[in-house]
């Protein structure tokens, strides 16, 4: 095979005219396995350059004598250092990024974690700006393990709301926008970069970590940066994560909901066709090169997974799908990214309901297409329901659904939704998908089976009421041809707000679950009922 035979097979276009259907997604997943790694990789580099003074000062060839090395036997540093983290009146360490060094003679496969405390004349919260940072290297698991018993052992009254998305981050990204602008006390951190890196060490494992071990390590750096921004947790007492992308959803979201299963979970998700059209419209604006740089050189912004990144580039392969590597084929190299990332996301909730019982999930399950004032979702007369969905989920994020929200917060919510509607509706508005493409890709949804394509609703998505509940799906009597008029009208009884910082018991829990053991798996968002494909025999 000739060179440039061989240049022309890495286009995509051409690989669709001669690969194989599977040889052709094997293909394109190296290319997102590579894409994912670099992004990460320069997007650490990025931060480090923060950390180091920004763009004038920062100079990475000295950057392997520059940071304090503290080894796995080093006991008493590590003790000294963690009360120095934990002391309040300090400012908390920013993650600088978890990594392998390999100029480590010692153990170069071993994973550590890159810590750096603000200037002491910085004050408690993380400045904005970059700045020269006091830097350390600890051992990854050994630290994290002592981290994560200091903060069991600490009492706390905040709370953690944990954001997941599948909707090419338009979700996510719209509901911490606009809890921002609302100011109503919650503190957000937004596709922390951390977060991907730990989601590649999982998807690739090559140092077998234990899931025990992740679990801690989920735990103690998630309750780390939650400490760091502790100055800006107001009335509401809690803190947003914003999970990286839905890329990171199907690696990171069991780890989470295991360590914090008493905290609030929010999936907010959107059609798979308005989905890949946000995520065509990221890719317009930003690119597909992995050399992604922050707007603005702040803190807040350069720590961030790019979501051009996170939410059009899968990191868990369906390979439990026959058919989808036939289907994926019809699509450019670009929507299929976006369709495999969406369903992986999906399919990771659905998976999560389905065992229920064991782990307790519950979350607020956000329909993005009420916040976008789309009719035939749940309100076939053409209402508004907009602003209904965005108070139920301003109570649930809040933690205040007994308590009335205050009208100039939901002034100041309503009108950031519409300025973040206006900006999503612009941003699809050059990527409209045709009606053959729309076809294709439902196509490629259906042949999960358990995915309905359409304005069909997820498990027990939360429908926009004065009294909303958790637990929102009907009882499953009839298939939807038989139907009844008036049948399967009654809401559920269980009433589930998440308020506080859930302590249910686990018993309480139990019941709950027995009660709603009879529930659908779908809701159709028009008429109360959708198929469930896997349920009706051939």
């Amino acid at each position: 095979m000739g060179l440039s035979t061989i240049l022309a097979m890495q286009l995509d276009g051409v690989s669709r005219w001669f690969l194989s259907p599977t040889s052709l997604l094997a293909k394109r997943r190296r290319e997102y396995k590579y894409a994912v790694e670099q992004g990460s990789e320069y997007t650490a580099l990025m931060i480090r350059q923060h950390v180091g003074g920004g763009k004038g000062l920062y100079d990475p060839k000295t950057e392997s004598v520059v940071w304090a090395k503290i080894g796995s036997s080093d006991t008493e540093e590590m003790d000294t250092l963690l009360s120095e983290i934990m002391d309040s009146k300090k400012a908390t360490p920013v993650i600088v990024a978890i990594e392998q060094d390999l100029e480590d003679d010692n153990n170069p496969n071993d994973y550590h974690l890159f810590l750096a405390f603000p200037p002491a004349n910085a004050g408690l919260s993380t400045p904005a700006a970059p700045n020269l940072y006091q830097k350390v290297r600890v051992p990854l698991i050994a630290f994290c393990e002592k981290l994560a018993k200091a903060f069991k052992d600490q009492m706390t009254s905040t709370a953690l709301c944990f954001v997941a998305d599948a909707s090419s981050g338009m979700g996510a990204e719209m509901l911490t926008d606009v809890v921002k602008d609302c100011n109503h006390g919650v503190a957000t951190i937004s596709n922390p970069a951390w977060m991907t890196t730990l989601a590649l060490i999982v998807s690739k494992n090559t140092q077998k970590i234990t899931t025990q071990q992740f679990e801690t390590i989920i735990f103690a750096l998630c309750r780390l940066d939650a400490f760091r921004v502790r100055e800006s947790v107001g009335v509401s007492r809690t803190v947003l994560f914003a999970l990286p992308g839905q890329a990171c959803v199907p690696r990171l979201l069991p780890l989470i909901q295991k360590v914090f299963v008493h905290e609030r979970h929010l999936f907010v998700y959107d059609g798979c066709c308005h989905s890949v059209e946000y995520g065509l419209g990221l890719i317009k604006k930003y690119g597909s090169s992995y050399r992604q740089k922050a707007s603005k050189e702040e803190w807040e912004l350069v720590s961030e997974t790019p979501t051009v990144i996170s939410a059009t580039i899968p990191m868990a392969p369906l390979r439990h799908i026959r058919a989808l590597p036939g289907t994926l084929a019809n699509l450019n190299s670009s929507q299929a990214s976006i369709v495999e990332a969406w369903m992986a996301s999906v399919d990771m909730f659905l998976d999560m309901k389905s065992k229920e019982k064991k782990n307790f999930y519950t979350p607020f399950v956000c329909r993005a297409g009420f916040l976008m004032k789309r009719s035939g979702i749940g309100n076939g007369d053409g209402s508004d329901v907009s602003g209904l969905a965005l108070k139920n989920v301003l109570e649930f994020i809040s933690g205040s659904k007994s308590r009335a929200l205050p009208e100039e917060v939901l002034e100041a919510a309503q009108s950031s939704l519409k300025r973040k509607r206006s900006e999503f509706e612009d941003a699809v508005q050059s990527n409209k998908l045709s009606p053959d493409e729309k076809i294709l890709i439902e196509k490629s949804v259906f042949t999960h089976k358990s995915i309905l394509i359409g304005e069909k609703t997820l498990l027990d998505t939360v429908q926009p009421k004065e009294d909303w509940s958790l637990k929102a799906a009907k009882k499953l009597k009839s298939c939807m041809c038989c139907l009844e008029p008036g049948q399967g009208d009654d809401e559920d009884e269980s009433d589930d707000d998440g308020e506080g910082e859930g302590e249910t018991t686990e018993n309480a829990r139990s019941e709950t679950d027995q009660s709603n053991a009879g529930k659908s798996k779908y809701v159709d968002g028009k008429a109360q009922f959708a198929f469930d494909p896997t349920m009706f025999s051939k």
